[in-house]
C-alpha cells in the first residue's frame, strides 16, 4: 500500500509491587501489641510510685520518684511504637492499593498489544486499499498511540507512589530506632508529616481552608499525616471522607487493639469500659455497612467511618457511618437519630441507612447514592416516651450547629463536585435538625422529618435555609410521639403545650406532607410506630428515598392535620388504609 501507517510501539511488563499487605498487617499488630505493653507498663509504674502503703520513709519516697521517672520514661516510647505500627498500616493498605492498580494496567498492556497486533495484522493484509479504509486504518493507529501514552503515564504514576511508599517505610523505621527517637514526643513521625502538619490550618479557618491544605499536599504526605495524626484528621471537617474514613479506621483498630488486650489481661481501668464499649459498637455496625449487598446484585457500595470520637460527651461519644462512597455520590443524606441515641446503637443505625440507600437506589432515576448515620450531638438521655418527661430543646440548639458544620464540611470535600444533598431527622432528631436550618443556614438541597415532636425555632417550613417547598414531613398518624407538636391554639395553649416546636406535619407549618402509614400500626397512638419509618417496603422508606434521589416532588403526598378550633386538631391520614407488600408496589412502586 502507497500509504504508511505509524504502528505504536510495544509497552514493556511492569514490575508488580513487592511485598505482602497480609504480611505487613500482622508485623502492625505485633507492634501495637508491643506498644500496649510498653503503655500498660508505664501506668503500673505509676500505680506503683503512688501507692504509699508499702512501706514509707526515705527508701519509699526514692522508690517513688524512681518508678515515676521509669514510667515517664517508657510512656512516649509506648506512644512512639503506637504511631509506627499505624504508619505500618497504612503501608500496608497502599501496598494493597498498589497492588491492585498494578493488576489493572497489567490487563491494559495485555488488552493493548491484543489490539496492536490485529492492528498489524489488517495493516498486512490491506494491500492497496480505498482511501477510506486507509484513514480507518490510521485512526486506529493514532487511538492506539494515545492509549499507549495514557498507560504509560499510569505505569510512570505507579513506579513514582511505590517508590515514596517504600520511603515512607524506611523514614518510619529509621525515624524511630535509637532510644532518643523512640523516647521523643515525635518519635515514629516522618519529617513529611511534621512538615505537613505545620501548615495545617485550623478549624476555625472552616472547611474550605482545610480542604485547599489537603490539596496541596502530596499523595505521600497525606499517607505519613494519617499515619502520625489520625486524631487530627478523623474529625477534620472539610478533608474527603476517603481520608477521614482512613484516619478513623486507624484510631478505631488501635483502641480496640489496646483495650482488649488490657481487658483480657486485667488491667483496664474502670474510665476505659465505656471507651471499649463504644468501639465494639463502631466495629459492629462498621462491619455492617462494609459487608452489606444490595439485594438482588453482587455490589457492596462499602462503609466509611466519618466521625470517631468515643470519649466525647461524657463517654457518650460521636460517630457517624456511611453507606456508598460520600465523595462521589450523586446524592447523599444525612440521617439525624433522636433521643436516648448513643454509640451502641450505631448497628442499627447503619441498618437503617442501608434500607434508605436501597430505596434511594431502586425507587431513583439510577444515580449514585450515600446515605450515612449522623451521632454528631449530644442527644438527650431523658424519656420522649413517658408521659411528663420532654427533654428541653437546649441540646436540640448544640446539635443543630453541630449538624450544619458538619454539613459545611461535606460541601467543603466535594466543592468542585457538588452532590444533591439531603438531612432527614427522626423524633428529637428533628428538632435538632430544625434548628440547623433556622439558626445555622444548613446547606442540604432537601429537609425531610419523621415522627417529629417539633420544630423548634421554626413557626414555618419557610423559616428552614432551603424554603418552604424543600420541606418534607413524614408522620405516621398512630405515632405517640408526633402528636407532642404545636398545632392550632388549643396545642398552643400552655396547658397542653408538651412538644417541643410546631407540628411539621400541620397545615399551620406548611411542608409537604408524604404518606408514612404501617401496616403494622395500632389502633391507637402508641411508640411502636414511632421506630417504623425505616422500614423495608414501608411508605415512608418509599417517599423517603425519592427525596433522596432529588424527586421529593415525585412523592406519595398526604393531606396535612388541622385544627378546626373547637375540637383538637385532626389528622387525615387516621382512616388511610395504609399500602405494603404486593398491594403496596403497585401503587407506590416499593421494591422487594
Amino acid at each position: 500500500m502507497t500509504t504508511t501507517i505509524n504502528i505504536p510501539a510495544v509497552i514493556d511488563p511492569v514490575d508488580r509491587p513487592e511485598g505482602d499487605p497480609a504480611g505487613s498487617e500482622s508485623l502492625a499488630t505485633s507492634l501495637l501489641s508491643g506498644a500496649v505493653r510498653l503503655t500498660e507498663f508505664s501506668e503500673e509504674a505509676l500505680l506503683l510510685a503512688e501507692s504509699k502503703w508499702y512501706w514509707a520513709g526515705k527508701a519509699a519516697e526514692a522508690y517513688g520518684d524512681h518508678a515515676k521517672n521509669f514510667a515517664q520514661q517508657h510512656q512516649p516510647m509506648g506512644e512512639t511504637l503506637k504511631r509506627v505500627a499505624r504508619g505500618v498500616d497504612v503501608f500496608a493498605d497502599q501496598l494493597r492499593t498498589l497492588q491492585s492498580d498494578h493488576t489493572t494496567i497489567s490487563s491494559d498492556i495485555t488488552s493493548y498489544h491484543r489490539e496492536r497486533a490485529d492492528l498489524i495484522t489488517d495493516v498486512n493484509l490491506a494491500g492497496e486499499v480505498a482511501e477510506a479504509e486507509i484513514a480507518a486504518l490510521q485512526e486506529r493507529a493514532r487511538a492506539l498511540t494515545n492509549r499507549r501514552a495514557g498507560i504509560t503515564t499510569d505505569i510512570t504514576d505507579l513506579q513514582r507512589r511505590v517508590t515514596e511508599n517504600e520511603q515512607f517505610l524506611v523514614q518510619l523505621f529509621t525515624g524511630a530506632d535509637t532510644a532518643a527517637e523512640a523516647s521523643s514526643p515525635t518519635g515514629g513521625i516522618s519529617a513529611l508529616a511534621l512538615g505537613a502538619i505545620g501548615r495545617k490550618p485550623s478549624a476555625a479557618d472552616g472547611p474550605k481552608a482545610m480542604n485547599a491544605w489537603w490539596n496541596s499536599l502530596t499523595e505521600a504526605e497525606r499517607d505519613a499525616l494519617i499515619a502520625a495524626y489520625p486524631d487530627q484528621l478523623g474529625s477534620a471537617d472539610g478533608l474527603p471522607a476517603s481520608a477521614r474514613d482512613a484516619a478513623n479506621r486507624l484510631r478505631l483498630d488501635a483502641d480496640l487493639a489496646e483495650l482488649e488486650m488490657k481487658e483480657r489481661d486485667g488491667t483496664l481501668l474502670p474510665e476505659e469500659k465505656q471507651r471499649l464499649a463504644n468501639a465494639r459498637a463502631t466495629r459492629t455496625a462498621l462491619e455492617h455497612a462494609d459487608g452489606y449487598v444490595v439485594p438482588g446484585t453482587d455490589d457492596r457500595p462499602g462503609g466509611q467511618l466519618w466521625l470517631y470520637d468515643p470519649d466525647a460527651f461524657g463517654g457518650d461519644g460521636r460517630v457517624a457511618i456511611a453507606v456508598g462512597d460520600l465523595d462521589t455520590a450523586d446524592d447523599v443524606s444525612v440521617q439525624v437519630p433522636g433521643i436516648r441515641t448513643e454509640m451502641d446503637d450505631a448497628p442499627g443505625g447503619v441498618d437503617e441507612a442501608t434500607r434508605l440507600y436501597e430505596s434511594a437506589r431502586f425507587n431513583g432515576d439510577g444515580s449514585s447514592v450515600a446515605t450515612m448515620f449522623w451521632l454528631g450531638y449530644d442527644t438527650p438521655a431523658g424519656d420522649l416516651l413517658e408521659w411528663g418527661e420532654v427533654p428541653s430543646e437546649d441540646r436540640a440548639a448544640d446539635g443543630g450547629a453541630r449538624l450544619a458544620a458538619a454539613v459545611d464540611g461535606l460541601r467543603a470535600s466535594r466543592a468542585h463536585d457538588p452532590a444533591h444533598m439531603t438531612a432527614i431527622g427522626h423524633s428529637y432528631g428533628s428538632t435538632t435538625t430544625s434548628y440547623a436550618a433556622t439558626d445555622h443556614g444548613l446547606a442540604v438541597d432537601d429537609i425531610a422529618l419523621i415522627g417529629s415532636p417539633g420544630t423548634g425555632p421554626a413557626d414555618h417550613a419557610s423559616d428552614f435555609s432551603v424554603g418552604a417547598d424543600h420541606v418534607y414531613d413524614g408522620r405516621n398518624s398512630r405515632d405517640f410521639v408526633a402528636f407532642l407538636g404545636d398545632e392550632g391554639w388549643v396545642r398552643k395553649d400552655q396547658f397542653f403545650d408538651t412538644g417541643l416546636g410546631m407540628d411539621p406535619s400541620s397545615e399551620d407549618f406548611g411542608a409537604h406532607r408524604f404518606q408514612a402509614e404501617s401496616p403494622q400500626r395500632g389502633w391507637g397512638p402508641n411508640f411502636d410506630d414511632h421506630s417504623r419509618y425505616y422500614d423495608r417496603d414501608s411508605e415512608s422508606l418509599y417517599n423517603l428515598g425519592r427525596i433522596v434521589d432529588g424527586h421529593g416532588d415525585d412523592t406519595n403526598s398526604a393531606s396535612q392535620s388541622y385544627d378546626p378550633w373547637w375540637r383538637d386538631p385532626v389528622d387525615p391520614e387516621w382512616d388511610r388504609d395504609p399500602t405494603s407488600g404486593e398491594a403496596g408496589r403497585s401503587k407506590t412502586g416499593l421494591t422487594p
